[in-house]
């Protein structure tokens, strides 16, 4: 009788310390997912190239802080949705890249992010910020002029928005499958498909892209694993995949094959 009772306090115990560990999760999601860095209002960022800072609002009351790097004659846009962690200080350093090549390119940070107002409440806000950024974008170049570009936790939200908005190609540098996937990666242990708020479903959404897709993928990412974008692939023959030999999760740009492919297809 005694060892009964052991064993149902036993269970009793590590039932208490499971639920608290998924609820934990389930209300904590956005300060896992997320690591933003806020800058001040008045925070002048420090880019040699030429730029411009513009704050859109996206609610009432919520206005989200924009750069829009400008390239001497203008071939079109890139539009660039960023990844989970810090802001538009580090972020535009990666917009060069693309100005050496006579694009423009338009960064944001998310809610919460850098100087931009507001808090990450869910997937649907993300996804309708960005569709409403890249209206703003579209009043001032025409769609078969843009090219959405995503990285890493940017991919999905990037893909959806190119699944309904027209544009000219769709560039995804460490993409999941979906997060919930990515998700599994980093903890198993957890039943994400009935615990998260979150499930960017890449997978689904470049089912619709009209447009070419271009996926470059890093062998030792560790962040978001190689097998994820190749999985990508290996649904949707139509990707164009570039393996990128050796890559790691953010130096994408210092590698040849990169940046030999990057100029054939934006030239």
């Amino acid at each position: 009788m005694e060892t009964l009772i052991w064993t149902f306090l036993v269970l009793i115990v590590l039932g208490g310390l499971i639920l608290g560990v998924l609820l934990t999760f389930y209300f904590l999601q956005e300060k896992i997912i997320f690591s933003p860095i806020k800058l001040a209002k008045d925070y002048h960022y420090p880019f040699e190239n030429e730029f411009e800072e513009r704050f859109y609002e996206v609610d009432s009351g919520i206005q989200l802080n924009c750069l829009l790097f400008k390239a001497k004659k203008s071939k079109g846009l890139i539009f660039y949705v960023h990844g989970n962690a810090d802001n538009l200080r580090y972020w535009g350093d990666f917009a060069p890249f693309f100005v050496q090549l006579g694009y423009d390119v338009f960064m944001y940070d998310f809610r919460g992010f850098g100087k931009s107002d507001g808090k990450i409440k869910g997937e649907r806000l993300l996804q309708r910020d960005a569709k409403r950024l890249y209206e703003k974008m579209l009043l001032e170049y025409d769609a078969t002029r843009i090219h959405i570009y995503g990285f890493s936790l940017g991919t999905g939200i990037a893909s959806r928005l190119a699944s309904k908005q027209a544009c000219a190609s769709l560039f995804l540098e460490a993409p999941y499958f979906n997060f919930i996937q990515l998700i599994n990666y980093h903890k198993a242990y957890l039943p994400a498909t009935w615990i998260s708020r979150y499930y960017f479903r890449t997978n689904r959404y470049l089912t619709s892209v009209q447009v070419p897709i271009y996926l470059f993928h890093g062998t030792e990412d560790r962040k978001v694993p190689f097998y994820l974008g190749e999985r990508l692939k290996n649904e949707i023959p139509e990707i164009n995949f570039f393996k990128v030999e050796g890559a790691t999760h953010n130096e994408m740009q210092e590698m040849e094959l990169f940046k030999k492919e990057m100029n054939r297809i934006l030239a």
